[in-house]
This record gives structure tokens, C-alpha cells and sequence, in this order.
């Protein structure tokens, strides 16, 4: 199933004004796990001490991480790129009207664009698995990077029992997508080729952030596939699976924070550093 044809129209109808797209971007930090997941990572790394000068937001869709990262490291100057000109109009609109400042939206195709400045963070979040030739988007991340400067990548995971050919075999469940998604050892390859060290691989959207996805992401997507008349029930049907969802991330968050990594889930985060080179 195509998905982005159904959230362009959803853009174009419910993120017309910086206050819409504010309003938007808090509900739907109530039903993406990812993003529960993403902010969480960057908080702790705001915990830790990471001050980023820079930042390159890869990939910023509608620009809800460029707020967050706003708010987080507010003295960082961020670079968010996408190839999606109504998404960069959007992002444009919030900076100039929405009080967004210190950040900067530019189209652009990842598989060509090359920073101005070294950056010190890169956040990348469900987009590499969209890219045929995705090792040049790792290799453009690693150039984008300072030495010793991060990336901060969600992407959906696949068995690690699966070899890379047999994951490109499989027809992707989401028609934008390349490849269905990475094993841990598929990833890991990405990293060391393009001179990143892997910092830590940890599994999201467990068992409950499955059940919670399809509830309120999937369900309510394939019902606005069938049409514009769907959306009143789609809005019902929000409402009253809301609480639930939240739920189910949340336990999801707690399972794969406490005790022994987790083995398996839906997607993936990674956190990678640029090796120091000791003779520079």
C-alpha cells in the first residue's frame, strides 16, 4: 500500500498554518512510536552533556523533528533537507511565521547533497529504507560529520536469520519503500563501509508498539485510502483508540528500556559515531 499519497492530502488539508501544524505534530507524538522513541534518544544525549553546534535533520518530512530539536539543543543551527518541495514549503512556513528560528529548510536529494559545514549531529528517521542506493546515503552522512559527530537513525528492522538477499527479495509491505527493511547485520555493513562506528543497535515497535501501530496508524490510513468521505469515522475511531495506543507505546518504551535488550521488533535505532581520525 502507498501511504504518502494519503498524507500528502492530509497535509495539505490539516497543516495549512504554523498553529495547525504545532497542534498536529503533538497529536502525533501520541500514536508514532517512533517518535516517542527518537525524542527519547535525543533527550538522553541532551542528559549527557551533547551540545551540537550543528545539526543536519536528513529527510525532515513535515518538520516535527526540526521543532524538537529546536527545543532541545536551542542554540544549534539546523539544516533540515527533504526532496519533498511541500514539505520544505511547510517547514519554510513555520520558520517565518510560526517563530521557528535558527533553522533552515532546503530541498534536497540525499543521495547528492554534501553540507556546508561539518555537522555535529545527523537525524535520520524512516527514510533510508526508501533509497535503492542507500549506501550513499550513508556515505553522505559520514561526510556530513564532524569527527566524532553522531547519527541518530530509526529505519524498520527485519530478522537478523535473513541474509541481505533474501530481505531484497521480499516486496516491500509499503509500496515507498525499497526495501522492506535492515537486519542488524545489513546495518552494521552500511556503518562500517561508509567509516562509522556503531555505538548501539536497539529494537523498537515490540509487541505492543505492533498493536499500537496498527490501531492508529494502519487502520485509520486504509480507511482514508478509500476515500475523503471516510474521514468523520476515521476521526471516531481516533478517539476511541487514543488512550489505548498511548498505552501500548508506553509499555512498549518500558519493555525495551528495562532489563536485557530486546531481540526482535518492528523497526530499529541506531546510534553511530564518526571515527577520530588520531593523526589530524
Amino acid at each position: 500500500m502507498d501511504y504518502d499519497p494519503i498524507k500528502g492530502r492530509l497535509a495539505r488539508l490539516f497543516l495549512r498554518r504554523p498553529w495547525m501544524m504545532r497542534l498536529m505534530f503533538l497529536l502525533s507524538r501520541q500514536v508514532f512510536l517512533r517518535e516517542l522513541e527518537v525524542r527519547r534518544a535525543l533527550e538522553e544525549l541532551a542528559r549527557g552533556g551533547f551540545s551540537p553546534g550543528r545539526i543536519l535533520d536528513a529527510g525532515t518530512g513535515y518538520g516535527q523533528y526540526a521543532l524538537a530539536l529546536r527545543g532541545l539543543f536551542p542554540h544549534a543551527h539546523i539544516l533540515s533537507v527533504d526532496i519533498n518541495p511541500a514539505c520544505v514549503a511547510r517547514l519554510e512556513l513555520m520558520c517565518r511565521e510560526g517563530g521557528l528560528d535558527r533553522v533552515e529548510a532546503r530541498r534536497a536529494d540525499l543521495l547528492e547533497f554534501q553540507v556546508p559545514e561539518p555537522v555535529d549531529l545527523v537525524l535520520n528517521v524512516d527514510v533510508v529504507e526508501h533509497i535503492e542506493d542507500d549506501q550513499r546515503v550513508f556515505d553522505g552522512f559520514a561526510r556530513a560529520l564532524r569527527q566524532g559527530g553522531l547519527l541518530l537513525l530509526h529505519t524498520p528492522a527485519m530478522d537478523d536469520a535473513l541474509d541481505e538477499a533474501e530481505v531484497l527479495r521480499r516486496t516491500p509491505a509499503v509500496g515507498e519503500h525499497a526495501r522492506e527493511g535492515y537486519t542488524r547485520g545489513m546495518m552494521r555493513q552500511r556503518l562500517s563501509r561508509a567509516g562509522l562506528e556503531e555505538l548501539s543497535i536497539r529494537s523498537t515497535y515490540g509487541r505492543a508498539g505492533g498493536v499500537a501501530w496498527r490501531l492508529g496508524v494502519r487502520i485509520p490510513l486504509r480507511l482514508l485510502a478509500l476515500g475523503a468521505w471516510t474521514l468523520p469515522l476515521v476521526l471516531v475511531w481516533m478517539l476511541a483508540v487514543i488512550l489505548p495506543v498511548r498505552l501500548l507505546n508506553a509499555v512498549d518504551v518500558a519493555e525495551g528500556r528495562g532489563g536485557a535488550p530486546r531481540a526482535a521488533g518492528g523497526c530499529m535505532l541506531v546510534l553511530a559515531r564518526k571515527a577520530v581520525d588520531p593523526a589530524a
